[in-house]
């Protein structure tokens, strides 16, 4: 019995796909809404410099050096190919599985996991509010936009996927929405979601590595300061602790759309068809 053809099923799912996609939305709208200027985010981003150097974690740009000893000043075309496809390899990392992975997580919440679905949905949710105070409150120049001076070269230059690294463009675009890191945070949302619940091995290395990877992106890529994946991490535990008060969270699937399957096997006396077992 497929379970797939139940039309209450799919309605609810296509809610919920609704619910997350028009929250994203005006999430984008707003934050473009919320554009500090260029004099104020080079200020922070100063700041931000000056307190990573008083805890001697100001690494960034030798980070990125590491990959393009060039910087601050390279020419794309005289760079190696290996540094110009370790760059564009993070970059098209960095620009893709920030919209591919969490939505994947929800999906596999959703489908085998419900009772931690609504919970973790809405610490998305309550991450991107959050976030939209940093972007308004305290607005940072990413470190590849600062002035050549502080040593950062703006690897978009090397190319990725579609307007990767063109946060300056666009309607809705804000260049200065860096503190905090949402690329930190839901990469990290991501292992928190899903590890605890999560069953082949090969996929919980893979997502393990996922925010690994996301932040020697972030960073190499000088798209990001750390102190913006910190934040990043402190949003993510005060978006957990709001959805956490305010989501009850079953101890069952029993707030989840009955399907079909297991209703229509019952109703017949046939043995009932379970759903797909998590992988």
């Amino acid at each position: 019995m497929n379970w797939r053809g139940d039309g209450r099923w799919w309605n609810f799912w296509l809610v919920q796909a609704v619910i997350c996609y028009v929250a994203y939305e005006i999430f984008e709208w707003a934050r473009g809404q919320v554009q500090g200027s260029r004099a104020a985010s080079i200020i922070h981003a100063r700041h931000i410099i000056s307190v990573e150097r008083f805890l001697h974690i100001f690494h960034e740009a030798r980070a990125e050096h590491w990959i393009l000893p060039c910087a601050p000043i390279c020419n794309v075309a005289t760079v190696s190919a290996l540094q110009s496809n370790t760059i564009k390899f993070l970059n098209i990392y960095y620009g893709l599985m920030h919209f591919v992975v969490p939505p994947l997580v929800l999906i596999y919440l959703y489908l085998f996991h419900f009772q931690r679905y609504r919970l973790w949905r809405n610490t998305a949710g309550f991450m991107l509010a959050i976030s939209m105070l940093g972007f308004w409150l305290y607005p940072v120049l990413p470190p590849r936009l600062l002035p050549v001076h502080f040593g950062f070269f703006d690897a978009s230059h090397f190319g990725g996927i579609g307007p990767i690294g063109q946060a300056e463009a666009g309607p809705n675009a804000n260049a200065y929405a860096a503190m905090p890191s949402l690329h930190i945070g839901w990469s990290t949302w991501c292992v928190f979601a899903a590890l605890p619940v999560m069953r082949n091995r090969l996929m919980k290395v893979l997502l393990i590595l996922h925010p690994i990877i996301t932040a020697v992106a972030v960073v190499v890529t000088a798209n990001h300061f750390i102190l913006d994946g910190v934040g990043g991490l402190v949003n993510l535990g005060l978006a957990y602790l709001v959805a956490r008060a305010v989501t009850s969270v079953p101890a069952d699937e029993a707030g989840r759309p009955e399907k079909p399957s297991t209703a229509a096997g019952t109703a017949s006396g046939d043995r009932t068809t379970t759903a797909p077992r998590a992988p």
